[in-house]
């Protein structure tokens, strides 16, 4: 495991190891109600269960479509938890405290 120093290159890859995009993540986001099984980080090790299978350059051209689709899933929960918070005339730490959190 890469140490995390303040030298670009090794924070740089550090920073790639720890976001990289697995196959699990691509599925996920390419059949979000389907069965599968992936053993390793590759097409070859999907079992395809309860779901329409993709096709290997589908699942390959996911990890480049990945970081944008989590980017606005992401932008999307915000936007509904704001619109909720601002909605019930609360904070977000109000609604931590109210939830029973620290």
């Amino acid at each position: 495991m890469p140490v995390h120093t303040n030298q670009p290159q090794q924070l740089l890859l550090w920073k790639s190891v720890h976001n990289m995009v697995k196959g699990r993540d691509v599925l996920e986001m390419l059949i979000p109600t389907g069965s599968w099984v992936i053993t390793e980080n590759d097409y070859d090790s999907i079992q395809w269960l309860d779901c329409e299978p993709i096709t290997k350059a589908e699942f390959e051209a996911g990890f480049a479509q990945y970081d944008a689709w989590k980017t606005e899933q992401d932008a999307s929960k915000a936007t509904a938890k704001a619109a909720l918070l601002n909605k019930l005339g609360i904070t977000a730490e109000e609604a931590q405290l109210l939830l029973g959190g620290n």
